[in-house]
């Protein structure tokens, strides 16, 4: 760069020099009688002086166009390792080194992108990220069940769109720097909403909402209150009889030859109460998911078999006729979740069946492994508006029938988790005035 400056510089000298020689000589040559002497010279020698401008104009781009034109080739995006001049050699250092920082930087950032994108897409929490005009700067695939997105060309804002209520004065007091919590129903599910200011540098910047689904959890404590109350109440009502029983007794008031019916009474109820513990304690067994159950050779058959044995005294009392067909059909299971599971099937297909009525249990194996364990009556069926609740605690479609005939509310819950256990599908068809046909189907298990 400097040889190149020199040489141009030299050429503007020389050219200054030739000039000012020039003047010199028209100065030199004064009085009247010069003067022609001065018109024929400077006419001779003035059209020089717009070609010397013209040349020194050129010259000077020319020069900067030399100069500047290594400079502008250079690319700051890819600068290399060399610099078009010895001057210039710390400037390209430094821009290779910001573009190594720069490009590092990016790098970062991305990296971090990717992992708060992969953390957002896969929660199942619904996620939020305003700013302080409550505009939408970030949101994930679970929050458009929450909020749906926009239409194209309108904005993303909390304010004016189907942002419901609860969730706008939840972010509009996160932005004053209050959290806030709350549980709303939307959709027919219920949520539970956080919504937390975002400082920076100590000042409220934004606000991060999320909403976590409690539907599951709701339910379920609607069920833990449910089966709480349903407890107290099926206990109470053997209890009650018991101490009206037993108080009369007591008293005195029951005459000698009564005491014996009076003392059945008190049996009846005391093993009502106690077949109704036992099917809450092996309830709460099928449902306790902390251990995993040990599993062994189990053959249906076998099963049915024995259960059919169990309800038989109860069957030959209306009567009802007991049929077992199919055959021998070995599962890996849990004995005794499957005994309650048969047992409690071929019990209510007694129980609610008619005087000269019939109850038919079919096992057996089809060419894909799977195995059909079917229960079905000829009874008096299941309305066709109770058959979806049928599997719930206590829930009864006669409660006035059933207690009648002494049962507790909790067989087919038991049928259910233990087909839940076993990995199995339930199936129910009933028609009413006809019969009940209950078929549970176990997957094909390898020898």
């Amino acid at each position: 760069m400097k040889q190149t400056v020199f040489r141009w510089a030299l050429i503007l000298l020389i050219a200054a020099v030739f000039i000012t020689a020039l003047a010199a000589v028209l100065i030199t040559h004064p009085g009247p009688k010069d003067t022609e002497f001065f018109t024929r010279e400077v006419q001779e020698t003035l059209w020089v002086l717009p070609a010397l401008v013209i040349v020194a104009i050129l010259a000077a781009y020319t020069m900067a166009w030399h100069v500047t034109d290594p400079i502008h080739r250079i690319d700051p995006e890819q600068p290399g390792e060399t610099a078009p001049y010895e001057e210039l050699v710390p400037l390209m250092a430094r821009i290779r080194e910001q573009d190594r920082l720069i490009r590092q930087q990016t790098e970062t950032l991305g990296r971090a992108r990717r992992g708060f994108d992969a953390i957002t897409e896969n929660m199942s929490e619904s996620f939020l990220l305003v700013d302080r005009r409550l505009n939408v700067l970030s949101r994930n695939v679970s929050a458009k069940y929450l909020l749906p997105a926009p239409e194209p060309g309108k904005p993303d804002n909390l304010v004016g769109g189907s942002c419901p209520t609860e969730i706008l004065h939840a972010a509009e007091n996160a932005l004053v720097g209050r959290r806030t919590e709350l549980t709303m129903s939307l959709h027919d599910r219920y949520y539970y909403i956080i919504a937390t200011p975002v400082f920076s540098e100590d000042q409220i910047t934004g606000a991060v909402i999320i909403a976590l689904d409690t539907t599951e959890r709701e339910e379920r404590e609607a069920l833990r209150r449910e089966f709480s109350a349903n407890v107290s109440h099926e206990l109470k009502t053997p209890l009650t009889s018991i101490v009206g029983f037993a108080e009369l007794l007591k008293d005195g008031m029951v005459p000698p030859e009564r005491a014996g019916e009076f003392g059945s009474d008190i049996y009846r109820e005391a093993q009502r109460m106690i077949s109704l513990v036992d099917d809450i304690i092996e309830l709460s067994r099928l449902e306790d998911e902390s251990e995993a159950p040990e599993m062994e050779p189990v053959d249906l058959y076998g099963l049915a078999e024995e259960a059919l044995e169990q309800v038989r005294p109860a069957a030959e009392k209306l009567p009802v006729t007991l049929s077992l067909k199919g055959e021998s059909a070995v599962i890996q299971g849990v004995r005794t979740a499957l005994k309650e599971m048969v047992v409690n099937l071929c019990d209510n297909a007694v129980k609610y069946n008619r005087p000269g009525g019939s109850v038919t249990v079919t096992v057996e194996k089809n060419d894909a492994g799977e195995t059909r364990l079917s229960v079905e009556d000829t009874g008096i069926g299941i309305p066709y508006e109770h058959q979806p609740r049928v599997f719930e605690r206590f829930y009864r479609v006669d409660k006035s029938h059933s207690r009648a005939l002494g049962g507790t509310g909790l067989g087919l819950s038991i049928v259910k988790h233990a087909t839940r256990m076993h990995k199995a599908r339930l199936e129910l068809w009933s028609e009413p005035d006809t019969g009940t046909r209950i078929t549970v189907r176990f997957p094909g298990q390898k020898a």
